[in-house]
């Protein structure tokens, strides 16, 4: 299709184009009159399926539509787990759970109590108090001494 015909072909199927340059163009260009008649044709097609007057939908129409597609929703698994007693049963199962495994790791888990060497119960042993500074240095050099002759075993 040409350019000229391209350009008023909606205005010419519409009968809204003066003849002039597009209709003598249509009589020398016999490709583009044969485009022009196949799109008149469709154009005449289509209005005769055209409804005569507007069509109106019957009272509640749009109210009937709505209600069948939430009639055909299908509940996704988040909002089954939402439900109340759903989520009563869920907490109550992990609770029962903590507790199952906190006594069975108590169970079976020997006690042991923590292993201290001598030197560190020596060394937590409370001397007796006195304000003097002798005796302050004196406990001075026995933590010194003491860690000093430390041996791991």
């Amino acid at each position: 299709m040409h350019q000229p015909v391209r350009e008023g072909l909606e205005e010419y199927l519409a009968g809204r184009l003066p003849s002039g340059e597009f209709e003598s163009h249509l009589q020398s260009c016999a490709e583009c009159s044969v485009e022009v008649e196949i799109l008149r044709e469709q154009s005449r097609l289509v209005r005769v399926l055209r409804a005569d007057e507007a069509v109106e939908p019957a009272p509640g129409f749009y109210a009937r539509v709505l209600n069948r597609i939430e009639q055909h929703v299908r509940p996704s698994i988040w909002a089954l787990l939402l439900e109340p007693s759903l989520g009563r049963r869920i907490a109550m199962a992990s609770a029962v759970l903590t507790v199952a495994i906190g006594a069975y790791i108590v169970s079976t888990e020997p006690f042991r109590p923590a292993r201290m060497n001598p030197t560190a119960i020596y060394a937590i042993q409370a001397l007796p108090q006195q304000d003097t500074p002798a005796v302050e240095a004196q406990d001075r050099d026995l933590v010194l001494a003491n860690l000093a002759s430390f041996q791991d075993n």
